[in-house]
């Protein structure tokens, strides 16, 4: 491999490789350069184009997020989640609201759940007593956070099961998991696609309401009561 990148005017095989890692993540854009792009393809054509453009994207993207690659990972991802005594879930950056949004569904249903927010500085306080019968769910795409790696290499040293859910087989977070699930992040707007990973986070909602029992039917019930008594919805 060495002489084959060679041949091909490469120093050495890291940059040969890089080229290819690139390539296979679609994500080796600044956000200058994404911007700049998107500009250009916005001069070049109406905004009717733009939006289709970008409604393509996405359908693409949801396809492939819950096309076959993915369906034995959400299987794992269900039984796994069915099984832990804690689930600790985190987004960092534009990733924060599927975290958000997993923690705030399930948070009607079961009182097992933690969503590391970081505030005060204190992101990685919540995960002192992650062990061995807990879950980390963790949302991480390109440009990876350097915290959400740390966070994921620390859940494992703990035993706990992780659940990744990023963008790319490449991803620094990708393997040595208990579940990987990939979900494309292709977009012509300035930040990569988010669609696909807050659809994840409503997918794992729905899934574990699908396979719990009466108890979970009554969490709900209790949820609704206690929102009405607070009048926090308008009433019809």
């Amino acid at each position: 491999m060495l002489r084959f990148a060679r041949e091909l005017n490469f120093d050495n095989y890291g940059d040969f490789r890089s080229v290819y890692m690139d390539w296979l993540s679609g994500q080796n854009k600044t956000f200058y350069k994404r911007a700049a792009d998107l500009r250009q393809r916005s001069a070049a054509t109406d905004k009717t184009g733009l939006l289709s453009e970008i409604f393509l994207a996405e359908t693409s993207n949801l396809d492939e997020t819950f096309g076959p690659k993915n369906a034995k990972a959400f299987k794992e991802a269900q039984a796994i989640l069915e099984q832990a005594e804690q689930i600790y879930i985190f987004g960092q950056r534009s990733l924060f609201p599927a975290a958000y949004y997993l923690q705030y569904a399930c948070a009607l249903f079961t009182g097992n759940t933690t969503l590391l927010t970081g505030i005060g500085g204190t992101f990685a306080d919540e995960l002192r007593r992650i062990g061995t019968n807990d879950v980390l769910v963790a949302f991480s795409f390109h440009p990876y956070a350097l915290s959400s790696i740390s966070t994921i290499e620390f859940g494992r040293k703990r035993g706990a099961k992780v659940i990744a859910i990023t963008d790319s087989p490449v991803s620094p977070v990708a393997s040595g998991n208990a579940v990987t699930l990939l979900a494309p992040t292709t977009s012509p707007s300035l930040f990569p696609s988010v669609l696909p990973a807050l659809a994840i986070a409503q997918t794992f909602a729905a899934l574990m309401i699908a396979s719990g029992g009466e108890e979970r039917l009554e969490e709900i019930a209790n949820s609704e009561a206690q929102l009405r008594h607070f009048n926090i919805f308008k009433e019809k």
